[in-house]
């Protein structure tokens, strides 16, 4: 009788990456140390993952849903931002690896569903369709993930609280002045 594949591996893979890199960070994350710590080989790693950069690749995909299920259960714009910068306090790790594989999951091609919310939060707003937010959006996604990148690097409370302030601050002078953002033709950017 052949031998049953294992159809919890692969999660049981994954998990154990997750564990490891919200840990160790980069350095913590071998393909040995992934196999020790999911219960298996380092040969049927690599049978599912090609290599580390895989595997990264596919916890980075991992990170970007969870923070878009964290996104997606705020019910306001306002939300949305304190929301984001939360997730890269708490998890400055795995925000690290979302943005060094951004290419992967962030690129116009691939579905970006966080885009699609702020756009049409956005519209619900302020009026008009969300495709005449995609300046507004990258406009606000730069400044959150500047904000974002900063907060996800430990350091002084005060200079923290200073960030996450004057963020506050600058998104509702943004939100005020919306209009200057606003694409009332509704083209792609």
């Amino acid at each position: 009788m052949p031998p049953h594949a294992d159809k919890q591996l692969q999660e049981r893979i994954l998990k154990a990456a997750q564990r490891l890199w919200r840990t160790r960070g980069a350095h913590g994350l071998t393909l040995r140390a992934v196999a020790r710590e999911a219960g298996t080989t380092t040969p049927t790693v690599y049978k599912r993952f090609q290599n580390k950069q895989a595997i990264q690749v596919a916890l980075a995909q991992r990170f970007q849903s969870q923070l878009n299920e964290a996104l997606f259960a705020t019910p306001t714009i306002d939300d949305l931002n304190r929301t984001y910068l939360r997730f890269a306090e708490e998890n400055p790790h795995e925000y690290q690896l979302l943005f060094s594989t951004w290419t992967d999951i962030f690129h116009p091609e691939m579905p970006r569903p966080g885009r699609a919310l702020l756009m049409s939060q956005l519209a619900s707003r302020f009026g008009g369709k969300p495709e005449e937010y995609g300046r507004a959006f990258y406009a606000l996604f730069l400044l959150t993930h500047g904000a974002a990148t900063l907060l996800s690097v430990p350091g002084d409370k005060v200079a923290h609280n200073e960030v996450r302030e004057n963020f506050h601050s600058i998104c509702n002078t943004f939100f005020q002045n919306i209009e200057l953002f606003r694409d009332k033709t509704g083209r792609k950017k």
